[in-house]
């Protein structure tokens, strides 16, 4: 089958940039650390000479159309500052030049992006690069995770095994207990055994509310309890869900141009101007003799 890798790349560049690292200053001021790591972490051979590379950004905080669903959506995040906005700019760039299709907005997400990119390709081997719990809903038979921080996997398989769900289910999980990273409050007193339980035996949130107006109990501990909550902020879990399933009908395109000479010498050149000729050396000899 044809490969596809499809990158989260922001979160590769917030990584780097919360991380402890040394301190690369340009001649303008500019801090450039985290734009040297991520880009070592791209430059590898199976991304530049895959079928398909995908580097999707996020830049729709404040801007998503999750926002005017609950304005409490990502209230936990800090707007950019310029010195992230400046190399998330050149990221932007780098890709481009090295066949990738950058995939941006201020209407959706990185995540929604990915999910696109993954209905566009349903005959690839398709690897996401990313850590991120909510992108386990898209695992299928031909749809990997890689952690880009461990080279972890996680797969259908594996999802079933640790986590006791498949991912058809994942919406469902996240939405009853939330997610504290994107400030997604989930349904006071369902922590994640409860959630687990409840979707492994009743299959998803309908089956559970068919559970509770048939008046039957639950059949989890504390089930009067829990079924009260349920009923209480069902509201919760609706809107839950729809912050949390990600959008599959992005009018995108996956055509890229190819890493070709014109590519390698507009990313030698911008090196060089940043001053990184040294700590980049490796990957821009890598990149020599795969260009076309």
């Amino acid at each position: 089958m044809k490969q596809a890798h499809l990158i989260d790349i922001s979160a590769v560049f917030f990584r780097y940039y919360f991380a402890p690292g040394p301190s690369i200053v340009t001649d303008d001021g500019w801090e450039v650390y985290p734009l040297l790591a991520s880009l070592r972490w791209l430059v590898q051979p199976r991304f530049i000479q895959s079928d398909v590379t995908v580097a999707a950004f996020d830049e729709s905080l404040g801007t998503c159309f999750r926002h005017e669903l609950d304005p409490h959506y990502k209230a936990n995040r800090a707007m950019p500052n310029e010195d992230i906005l400046y190399q998330l700019s050149l990221l932007k760039s780098f890709c481009e030049h090295l066949g990738f299709v950058v995939l941006a907005g201020t209407e959706f997400e990185a995540d929604d992006y990915l999910a696109t990119s993954v209905a566009l390709l349903p005959e690839h081997e398709v690897t996401l690069h990313s850590r991120d719990k909510d992108l386990r809903q898209l695992l299928t038979t031909n749809v990997i995770m890689q952690d880009n921080a461990t080279e972890a996997i996680w797969d259908v398989e594996r999802l079933k095994q640790e986590v006791g769900l498949a991912p058809n289910q994942i919406v469902d999980f996240l939405s009853l207990v939330g997610d504290a990273s994107d400030f997604i409050e989930g349904v006071s007193g369902i922590g994640v055994k409860t959630a687990t339980s409840l979707l492994q035996t009743y299959g998803d949130y309908q089956g559970i509310y068919r559970v509770i107006d048939s008046n039957a109990s639950l059949s989890v501990r504390g089930a009067e309890r829990i079924a009260q909550s349920l009923i209480d902020q069902k509201d919760r879990v609706l809107l839950n869900r729809q912050l949390i399933e990600l959008r599959k009908d992005i009018p995108i395109s996956l055509t890229a141009l190819p890493f070709d000479q014109d590519g390698y010498f507009f990313v030698y050149a911008l090196v060089e101007q940043l001053g990184l000729m040294r700590p980049f050396n490796k990957q821009l000899e890598i990149l020599a003799g795969l260009h076309q």
